[in-house]
Formats: structure tokens, sequence, C-alpha cells
């Protein structure tokens, strides 16, 4: 990595190839398991969204960092609450609050209508850190 400029933008996941983009360094540190987040080099961070790839963020630790080379963070670094490559009934649909797909079918088949209103309540009220709790970063 040294003798080089820091890569402020990495095109495509080395293990995918789908696009890879920018996201910040405090939604990392909040997704990933608090021993890797406790850790945590400085350096520019990089989002797979590809729901079928291993591969959830590398970090390129940047010029001036001897012998820094990037680090992948997989699906198992990755805490149980934000499960960014879950799918189906399982897929969280809010972040902040936890709501999955399948919690809110059963919401609206029970006629009960409580989660969205529940959601937008939360964000009305300020609650809501989408910028920092979806693994994407917002």
């Amino acid at each position: 990595m040294t003798g080089r400029a820091p890569k402020t933008e990495w095109t495509t996941c080395g293990e995918c190839s789908q696009p890879l983009r920018p996201v910040g360094t405090k939604t990392v540190k909040h997704v990933l398991h608090y021993p890797l987040a406790r850790n945590l080099g400085p350096g520019l961070f990089f989002h797979c969204g590809n729901l079928d790839c291993d591969l959830v963020y590398v970090r390129d630790p940047g010029e001036g960092v001897a012998g820094a080379r990037p680090e992948i963070f997989r699906r198992n670094d990755i805490k149980e609450r934000a499960r960014p490559f879950a799918s189906g009934r399982e897929r969280l649909v809010c972040y902040c609050f936890g709501y999955t797909v399948g919690e809110i079918e059963d919401d609206v088949h029970a006629g009960a209508n409580v989660i969205p209103p529940t959601i937008a309540g939360e964000v009305q009220a300020g609650n809501c850190a989408c910028e920092v709790m979806n693994p994407k970063g917002g």
C-alpha cells in the first residue's frame, strides 16, 4: 500500500465483481462484532451490497500505514442484528428498530397495522439512526 495515494473509491468487490460503495467508519463499528469493532484500524471502508457475497466490508488502510494491507470483513464478522445478507421473512426492513419483513407481514395479516405507525413515530421523534445502523451506511 505504501508509495501510492489511498483509494478513495474501490470500484468492484474482489469476490463477486459487484460495485462497492464507501461507508462510514461509524457504521462499520456499529455493525461488526464488538471485539472487531474495538480493534478497528483507520482507513477507508467499502461495502459490498451483493446479498449472495460473503464479503461485507473491505478496509483500505491508505498510505502511510507501514505494511498495512486491505482488511476483509465477512458475514461471520457481522452482528446478528444487522443481517445485511438475510432474505425472505428474515430480512430487516428497519435496522434502527429491528423489524423484519416477516414481522411486518404478520402485522398486516393480523390486521393490527401497529408496526408502520410505530416506525413512523420513532422517526418523527428523532430516534432513527439509519446513517449508522444500516450496514450500507444510510
